[in-house]
């Protein structure tokens, strides 16, 4: 899922700043302490937070502010000190701890991962018990839920983060993730159309845009979000894939071809600008635009490139080997294809399987080959996958 996550170490007067996980910029600035009488023990924890590091440290202050709140004996404004300062704390761990569940997704550590990613959810959950009014800390839950998948829970929680800052791109970015995963498209549109009008230089917030209008069949308006997201991240292979994949699923094949070649170009690596290129060039309508050896050779790099392969990558190559006419690999591999596929891809793939198997290569319509792979079969939003734009799961 491509949530936007901003996780700011704030409460009250303490900590100024942002926290965009994926780019991994943070800054802070300090503010000075109340000018209130506030206690010693309270202005030694407050002293502690612009170097704090580790989850212990953190844990210190929360603890100590844990003792002041319920204690009747010190003055109110220690206690109301303390209510701030502990959520700040615990916001932050909750920070700390959702950082290292990204960690442990990259290693594989899927188990450690989630433990961490509950713990840190309870962090948000008691925060904003203690700073209601703090929208970082309802921002900071709503993409704790999401990656739960509580989307309702966390779009009410967004709801809320909209009530207290209005003019967040972010939270309306996010809630129209969370549409659309629950396929409330047109509400997904209005979203993300907002998070445009605050923010209109973000090329996510375009490309997530296009794949809605793609699912509305609004596929001239899908291809000019493409278009726009590809114009301000003109170095995404991942952007240019989803517009090539716009163009071939519409049957703009020339244009297909040459933006799947400006994909390749920037990111050599990238496995599904291979794939789906080699589909154009296999399966083609318009013979001008198949290369069936250059098919074959790029669907076998992006089996290379996978890390295990696809059912999409089986039958792609399945579909280049049939294109060059060594008809025994492709039914060998459209096989496999069919064992990958999900139940609602099976008859499809074994079509194609009966086309191989009595000597006929597969050609694909006028106008409906690959759509934009976020798009089909319910694989965005994405929490726990391989980003694109990031090595880990998309949040700001």
């Amino acid at each position: 899922m491509r949530f936007q996550a901003i996780f700011v170490a704030v409460a009250s007067v303490f900590i100024v700043g942002s926290f965009i996980v994926g780019s991994v910029a943070y800054s802070q600035t300090r503010t000075s302490a109340p000018a209130q009488a506030i206690s010693t023990d309270l202005l030694d924890a407050y002293r502690k937070t612009p170097s704090v590091t580790t989850e212990a440290e953190v844990t210190a202050i929360a603890r100590v502010c844990s003792k002041v709140v319920p204690d009747t004996k010190r003055s109110k404004a220690d206690r109301e000190y303390a209510e701030s300062l502990l959520a700040w704390s615990l916001n932050r761990r909750g920070e700390m701890r959702s950082a290292a569940a990204a960690t442990g997704v990259e290693e594989g550590n899927l188990q450690d991962a989630d433990a961490l990613d509950a713990k840190a959810l309870e962090d948000y959950k008691t925060a904003v018990e203690y700073s209601p009014s703090n929208w970082r800390i309802h921002h900071n839950l709503a993409i704790s839920l999401a990656m739960k998948g509580q989307y309702k829970t966390a779009i009410d929680r967004l709801n809320t983060v909209i009530d207290l800052k209005d003019d967040y791109a972010n939270a309306y970015f996010n809630r129209g993730e969370l549409n659309f995963e629950l396929k409330q498209f047109p509400q997904a549109i209005r979203d993300y159309g907002r998070a445009i009008e605050l923010t209109d230089n973000d090329p996510q917030y375009y490309n997530s845009r296009g794949h809605c209008r793609f699912m509305l069949e609004s596929y001239d308006e899908a291809i000019e979000d493409y278009r726009r997201a590809v114009e301000l991240a003109s170095d995404s292979a991942v952007y240019h894939t989803d517009l090539a994949d716009a163009y071939q699923f519409t049957g703009q094949w020339k244009e297909a071809a040459e933006t799947y070649r400006g994909a390749v170009a920037i990111n050599g690596q990238y496995a599904r600008a291979y794939q789906n290129a080699a589909w154009l060039m296999a399966t083609c309508p318009d013979k001008k635009f198949r290369n069936t050896e250059l098919a074959l050779s790029s669907a076998k790099k992006a089996m290379e490139l996978e890390a295990a392969p696809s059912m999409r990558a089986c039958d792609t190559l399945a579909a280049a080997y049939a294109a060059t006419g060594k008809m025994p690999d492709a039914v060998k591999f459209q096989k496999r294809a069919i064992q990958l596929a999900a139940e609602g891809d099976r008859e499809e793939v074994a079509q194609r399987l009966a086309l191989y198997e009595r000597g006929k290569a597969y050609v694909q319509p006028e106008s409906s080959g690959v759509a934009p792979t976020e798009v089909v079969g319910g694989t965005k939003p994405k929490v726990r996958t391989a980003a694109e734009t990031t090595s880990t799961r998309k949040l700001r």
